[in-house]
């Protein structure tokens, strides 16, 4: 009896993410300003997502800043049976560890509810804003952002790389597919 709940307790360890089992987290952004976040993402990889379960193509967000710390959030992508859209918004924290935003796409009136909140932590960015790595704490979701509908081989490479270190399953991450042509903003 003993013997197998020591293996079931294994399994279970052996299956917490990486960082999770040292109690660390990944590191998000210490500091992150929101302004020039503004305007439209195409996601270009991702390991999978549960509010974009259905999409097969053309996910994209439009981002448009509210106040200090918020985000409206509007997001489309395809389907197979057409086009969704969703509207949602964005949190920062107050104070440090900005980078480890909320979101959510549940109507306002439950957003006080903490479980319709989930992990949209900023982990890397470059310089000028033009891509994003996306994660959340348990390491089990992952995307790459980008101002076009794809990126160049050196910013996925180097977005892939801090993921790596983080801890997560890059094996996981897939390219997002966009159809031909650069699908119509949200507006």
């Amino acid at each position: 009896m003993r013997i197998a709940a020591l293996v079931v307790c294994g399994l279970i360890v052996a299956s917490v993410p990486l960082g999770a089992q040292s109690g660390r987290w990944p590191a998000a952004l210490e500091a992150l300003d929101l302004e020039p976040l503004a305007g439209d993402w195409f996601e270009v990889a991702t390991s999978g997502s549960w509010s974009h379960r259905r999409c097969t193509a053309n996910t994209r967000f439009h981002w448009t800043v509210t106040t200090a710390r918020t985000i409206a959030v509007r997001s489309a992508c395809t389907t197979p049976s057409g086009e969704e859209l969703r509207h949602g918004r964005i949190r920062a924290p107050r104070g440090l560890h900005q980078g480890r935003l909320s979101v959510r796409f549940a109507p306002a009136v439950f957003a006080w509810l903490p479980a319709i909140w989930t992990d949209y932590w900023v982990l890397a960015e470059d310089q000028e804003h033009t891509w994003l790595l996306v994660g959340d704490r348990a390491r089990t979701r992952l995307s790459v952002l980008s101002r076009w509908v794809s990126l160049d081989e050196a910013s996925l490479a180097r977005a892939v790389q801090v993921a790596r270190v983080q801890g997560f399953d890059v094996d996981r991450l897939a390219p997002a597919r966009q159809t031909s042509g650069s699908p119509a903003p949200i507006r």
